[in-house]
């Protein structure tokens, strides 16, 4: 598969999956309760558009991915951040 074919796959899922999260409907104004439960934990629950992304060969070492990727002819995408990873700082 080329790089172009690949990169509108993975953003035609990311779209697939912002667009799919927006169509489930909230169960709002509902209390949460033991016979209400099963209709929220659907709700919260994410979809298998929502976990694609765990499908992806993710690495956790610059080095080895850049080897990799250079012997492959793929690009990287390097997530860095500062901080707590759930922004609580």
């Amino acid at each position: 598969m080329h790089r172009a074919s690949r990169l509108t796959a993975l953003l035609f899922a990311l779209g697939a999956s912002t667009f799919a999260t927006a169509q489930r409907s909230k169960p709002a104004g509902i209390a949460l309760t033991e016979k209400t439960f099963p209709r929220w934990l659907e709700f919260i629950r994410p979809t298998e558009a929502e976990l694609a992304y765990e499908r992806i060969g993710w690495r956790n070492a610059l080095m080895p991915a850049v080897e990799e990727a250079k012997r492959l002819g793929r690009p990287i995408l390097l997530w860095t951040m500062n901080g707590h990873p759930l922004g609580c700082t």
